[in-house]
This record gives structure tokens, sequence and C-alpha cells, in this order.
């Protein structure tokens, strides 16, 4: 607001005086204007709007006491400052009553300079400090009522004492609804009688937010309290804030998040599923494929591409069950001492020959002293396998696969670093930060000549942190080759003992069994009976878990290979029955499924001995066979 000098106005019927006064004034440098009755100090007022006025208080036609009522009365001219100066009324009463009347000051005449002037100057510090503290009182009022919080203040008793616009709109609209009632009583009859916080009661010193539905919409109230002087708690404040927004927009992402969620859980029940239902037919194909190498003799070439091939489904299968294991938290290691550079040693041979036959120049290192870590021997196996699977993957013909293997002392511990290392397409750097996610793979053609399902590496990065390493990539860019890393912990030393080896006493090669096989697949099963008999077992089929059970008195078999996902009644159910049954206890209790690991303990808790998973390699069941004694031992 632009600064101005003060106007004095000058009310005087007594021409000598009033020329006095203002020339003492104008003297020290202010503005004066002269009137001599209280119409022409009611008008001038109204006009000029003066900062101070000195009226007389006996005027010809209307008294300075009425004067100064008036002024005091109408808005407009209610903030001037008056003073009455008069030499006729000068007794106390004549001061009190002017004074009453809404004059700021009263001297009487004659007067001295002085205390004129200083008179003035303080009546004119009072005027300006009031104007400055109604302008901030009117700011801070335009600001309080343009908050969109709602905002108000409770006295000692919890009642509403002030408030702002956003508050009162929301508690009915208008001020005598809201002002001098209970804060409590308001926000319950509000939220239609629910319970509400603490922040919505009584209870002044409190200090919380809470989340409260009022009506149709969503309110964060803050409470604070308002400390006094003597350190008591005189009032407090009371803040809400619309959340509506905030909160359905909370509730949209929530029900995304489960949608996502419920949708991640089908993905990974379809691939335990697909896993599932691709193991039986796989399971057939592999018996059919060993049964006719038995049968024909010699193995022809397009003998050789269906092995390797069925093999290579194999895998997939079983990278697809683990991806939906490891989402749904269902992959359990069984720990035991492993030696790491036989695993390394295990795993290349077994991947040996699929390099050997892209052309692919092969080479191992690995230091001479065994390397023994806590871990789970298969799943260390199945990472070196995915490593030279995505080697050999990305490698054209003619490259080299370097595997390495070697021991680093980082600090106290001491590590084992396997390495990797090929000469193959190499990655950009965008595909390093990404490339064990699942799904994620190599740029393909369009005749995607290079398969795979894009999770290898991401098993493998879920393995290694399972034991407790890392898995690191390294490439210089694309066409520069890839270095896969992992770093694993090797066992403390005072633990590390070479197992003892055990002699296990030789099996009982060619003795005959009764075998019952349950099996719904009925070319699995067909084959598998073939498989069997030609072995020299005497076989009983039965194509679903009822028949199972009802022909095992008569045949009681030394061995039963159940299929857990039998229609009507399933493997588990039959386990339990043959168990009650006479006889029950001597069989061994085999479980053919195709879900891998989720069904052992459930197979455990039936009865089964054993559980083998779907396609059992024709070699392996037939050693399991011989293996066992005529008769299970009893306890």
């Amino acid at each position: 607001m632009p600064h101005r000098e003060p106007i004095l106005l000058n009310i005087n019927d007594n021409e000598a005086n009033r020329y006095a006064v203002t020339r003492i004034l104008r003297a020290s440098g202010f503005q004066v204007a002269e009137g001599g009755t209280g119409a022409e100090a009611l008008q001038l007022a109204a006009e000029l709007r003066p900062d101070l006025i000195i009226l007389d208080v006996k005027l010809p036609d209307i008294n300075g006491i009425e004067v100064c009522r008036r002024l005091k009365s109408d808005p407009h001219t209610s903030n001037i400052v008056v003073m009455h100066l008069s030499a006729n009324y000068i007794r106390t009463e004549n001061k009190v009553e002017g004074l009453e009347s809404g004059a700021d000051g009263y001297l009487t005449q004659p007067v001295d300079t002085a205390e004129l002037l200083a008179t003035v100057r303080s009546l004119l510090r009072l005027r300006r400090a009031e104007e400055e503290a109604r302008r901030a009182a009117a700011q801070w009022t335009a600001t309080f009522d343009s908050l969109g919080d709602g905002v108000c203040l409770l006295d000692g008793q919890g009642r509403v004492m002030r408030a702002n616009r956003s508050f009162v709109s929301l508690f009915g609209g208008s001020e005598e609804t809201v002002f001098g009632q209970s804060f409590a009583a308001l926000m319950r009859e509000a939220a239609g009688g629910e319970e509400l916080p603490a922040s919505c009661g009584e209870t002044l010193d409190c200090r919380e937010e809470a989340s409260v539905c009022l009506g149709s919409r969503w309110y964060r109230v803050a409470a604070n309290p308002v400390d006094g002087d003597g350190g008591g708690v005189t009032g407090a404040v009371r803040i809400l804030t619309d959340i509506t927004p905030h909160r359905q927009l909370q509730e949209e992402l929530q029900r995304r998040a489960a949608e996502l969620a419920d949708a991640d859980r089908r993905k990974d029940e379809f691939l335990a599923m697909l896993a599932h239902e691709l193991r039986n037919p796989l399971a057939a194909i592999v018996n059919s494929l060993h049964l006719a190498e038995a049968t024909q003799g010699a193995e022809s070439r397009a003998m050789r591409v269906l092995t390797r091939q069925s093999q290579h489904m194999a895998r997939m299968v079983d990278d697809l069950l683990d991806v939906s294991r490891f989402n749904r938290g269902h992959i359990e290691l069984r720990r035991a001492l492993v030696d790491l550079r036989q695993v390394v040693q295990h795993g290349v041979e077994a991947r040996r020959q699929s390099l050997l036959d892209k052309g692919l120049h092969l080479e191992l290192t690995l230091p001479p002293e065994a390397l023994w870590l806590e871990g789970d021997a298969t799943r260390l196996e199945q990472v070196v396998s995915n490593l030279l699977d995505n080697a050999r993957k990305y490698t054209p013909v003619g490259g080299h696969v370097f595997v390495g293997v070697t021991v680093e002392q980082r600090g106290l511990e001491r590590q084992v670093v396997l390495r990797v290392k090929d000469t193959g397409i190499g990655m950009s750097p965008e595909l390093q930060t990404r490339v064990f996610e699942l799904f994620v793979q190599g740029e393909q053609q369009l005749d995607r000549s290079r398969g795979g399902l894009g999770i290898g590496l991401t098993l493998v990065r879920r393995l290694v942190e399972l034991h407790g390493g890392v898995v690191r990539v390294y490439s210089e860019g694309e066409g520069k080759g890839s270095e896969l890393v992992v770093i694993l912990p090797l066992a403390a030393q005072a633990v590390v003992s070479a197992p003892a080896e055990t002699r296990v006493a030789p099996p009982e090669t060619g003795a005959a069994r009764r075998v019952l096989l349950v099996e719904d697949n009925e070319d699995t099963r067909e084959v598998l009976r073939e498989l069997l008999e030609m072995w020299g077992h005497e076989v009983a089929v039965a194509e679903d878990g009822f028949r199972g059970v009802e022909r095992f008195p008569s045949l009681r078999p030394h061995v039963a290979l159940v299929d857990l996902g039998l229609p009507g009644m399933d493997g588990f159910q039959v386990a339990r029955k043959i168990r009650e049954s006479q006889g029950g206890q001597d069989v061994y209790l085999v479980a053919l499924t195709g879900y891998s690991g989720e069904h052992r303990s459930r197979a455990v808790e039936a009865g089964f001995d054993l559980h083998v998973v779907k396609p059992v390699k024709p070699d392996e069941l037939e050693r399991l066979l011989n293996q066992l004694p005529a008769r299970k031992s009893r306890a």
C-alpha cells in the first residue's frame, strides 16, 4: 500500500483557537484542513478521510460529543482517530464523557505546543498500528478462508472458536451452525454415528492423524494442541484434508495389484499345468525310443535325432516347471557337502556332445583339489548346464566356449568362481541389465533358429542366490562374446571332510519282480508295461486308481508304480488305500508325477517310498527295480 503523509482535520468554531492549532500543526509538517461546525466535520470527514480529527466539543450546531458518536458509528469513518480539544469543558467528567463517546484522546485549552504535537503523533502511531493490524488480520482471514483444507480452532472445552470457509461448508454451510459447537459432536454427526479415532474426539492434547469417512468422502484429520503461557493446553487445532481422490487412486492401485497378482498366479499355475501335461506324452516318447532301441538293435540317425530332441524337450519342460515353482516359493535345496569341482565336471561332460555337435571348441580348466561347499548338487549341475546351453545357443559354428573354476580370497572368506566365456554374439549394454529377467533373450531371427524360452539364465540367478552367491555378466558389446561369472562361498575349512565312501551292496540283477502299474495315459502305460516285461518282470496294469486298489490284493506285487494325477481316485489316495490293506506294508510304492518337487512331501505323507519325476529315464527305472530287495523289510 503506497505511503501518504497524514491528513489532519481541525474543527473549531473559534477562529483564533482554530488558527493557533492549525499553525502549530502545519509548522510541524502536517497537512491540515479546517472547519467550524459539526456539520462541516461530518462532511469533510466523509470527503477527505483524514487520519486524525482535532474536534472542539462546543460547536454551534452539533456538539463535538455527538459528532464523535456519529463518526464512530459510520463504517466509512469509524477508523478515523478523534481527539477532543476544548476550552470550556475541562472537568474530569467532561473528559470521561468525550472518551466514552468514542474519542481517542482529550486535551484542554490552552494546550502546550509540545503536548499537542506529542499527543497527535502518539495517536497517529496508534492509528498506523491499528491499520497494519487490520490489514494483517484481513490478509490472514483471506488466506485462512482460501485454504482447501478445513481448519478450525477449538477453545478449552473443545468447541469451535474459529473456522475457515472450507470447514464451515463441510459442517452445514453457516457460521451460526458451527461456531460454539463441540467439534467431537460435529464429527460424530457427519460420520453417521460411526466409531471415530482420537483425533476426532474431545481430547485436546491429542497429536495424531487418522483417516475417516464423512458421508461419501474421505478425510485425513490432523490434531494438534495449543499450549498456553503456563504450559497447559488451552485449545486445539484440527485440520481436515479431503483425501478422497488419493483414496480412490489407492483403492484402484490395490485392485489392479490384486488383478496382476491373480494373473501372475494363474500364469504360474498354467506353466505348472503345461509342464505336467507335456511330461505325459514326453514320457511315452522317451520310453518308446528306449524300447525301439532295445528291440531293433542298431541305432539309426533318425533315432539319435529323436533321442537328442526328446532330451532337449525334457530340459525345457523342467525349466518351465522350475520357473513356476520359484514364483510360488516351492523351491527347496537339498543341502549337503558338495564338491563343486566334480559338479562342474559332470555338468560339462553331460553337455559336451551337444557343444561338439554344433562344431564348438570346448575348453575346461579345473583346480586339482576338491572345492567343498554347502549346496544342492543337482541344482548346481543345473546351473552349469544352463550356462553351457546359453553359450551354445549364442555362439556360431567354429566358436570357442571356455569353462574355468578358480578360488579367490575375499577378506576372511574363500570363494569359488565359475566362469563360462564364449566367442558368441555378445550383448548390448541394455541387454546386460536385463539378461537375468524372465523371458528375456538376445535378438532372435524370424526363424528363431537359436530357440529357447528365455528362462535359463533366470533360473541360474535364482539358484545361485539360493546358494548365497551372485552371478554377473560381462560383454564388450555385440559381436564380442560374453562371460557369465558365478561366485559361491566355499565351506569353512573346519567343516570340510570328504564324505566317507559308502559301499552299496551289488543289486540283485535279473531278479524278476511282480509290478503293479497304475497309469491313466494309455501310451505311457503300454510302453512302460512292454519295457518292464522286456526286463523280465511280471506286470499287471490298471488305468485308474480304483482298479489299482482292486487288483492289489490278488497280485501282492513287490513294487507298485503309481501315477499321482489319476482320475477319480488320485495317486495319494491309492497309496493310503494300499497301505491300509493286507500286505500293503510290504510293497514298495513309487510315485510317478509330472509335478516334480512340490508333491514330494505329500507323497511321503501318503505312504510312498520313492518319488520319480516323469519322464523317468528307462535305465534309471531298470536300475531302481534291480536294486530293490525281494521284499520290503518290516520296521
